[in-house]
């Protein structure tokens, strides 16, 4: 899975990769109106973009295909839309939460995930953001573990710490955003 963000004025594009198998958490974000997400195919399989019923917008890109073909759509209403590759519905699906204004802040804290939780070894952390390191901290405030990161996806190693509740911050440039981990 890809993330990457570009800045246009005061709108915001992100951008997601769409192929087989790319679904749930990996195709689903929360932006705010007027911002753009622009979906590009990983693979060379046949595939749509569109909105589910139900969904605040209507949005449907037709059949695209073509490793690189890109489709985008600009959000304006307030509201969820769940979207599915209409050609592969069961391993293509996400959802757009759009809300009215966040800042870049709340675009980051928002867009972190990690898994799994609780962890045994490695730890995985996805961010629309590119993720420069992270510090782990024990439920006292102790540091115990920090470290670079390498991009959109990291990997965090927490096989030598101690079963119990941790606290992880993820940080990219002057934002962090900080999320409880389960140690068995």
């Amino acid at each position: 899975m890809a993330f990457a963000v570009s800045f246009m004025s005061a709108q915001t594009t992100f951008d997601l990769d769409w192929a087989i198998g790319i679904n749930g958490a990996d195709a689903s974000i929360t932006i705010e109106t007027g911002d753009t997400v622009r979906w590009t195919l990983a693979d060379n399989s046949p595939h749509t973009v569109s909105s589910i019923a139900g969904s605040q917008e209507t949005f449907d890109s037709g059949t695209i295909s073509g490793n690189g073909t890109q489709y985008s759509y600009t959000f304006t209403d307030v509201g969820t839309n769940d979207y599915q590759c209409n050609i592969h519905p069961g391993s293509m699906f996400g959802t757009i939460t759009v809300e009215l204004v966040l800042s870049i802040e709340d675009k980051f804290a928002q867009n972190i995930s990690f898994y799994p939780n609780p962890v045994q070894d490695k730890l995985t952390v996805l961010s629309l953001y590119k993720l420069d390191s992270y510090v782990i901290y024990d439920v006292l405030g102790k540091k115990v573990v920090q470290g670079l990161a390498t991009g959109n996806t990291t990997q965090l190693d927490m096989s030598g710490l101690n079963s119990g509740l941790y606290f992880v911050t993820a940080i990219s440039g002057d934002l962090s955003s900080t999320f409880k981990v389960n140690k068995r």
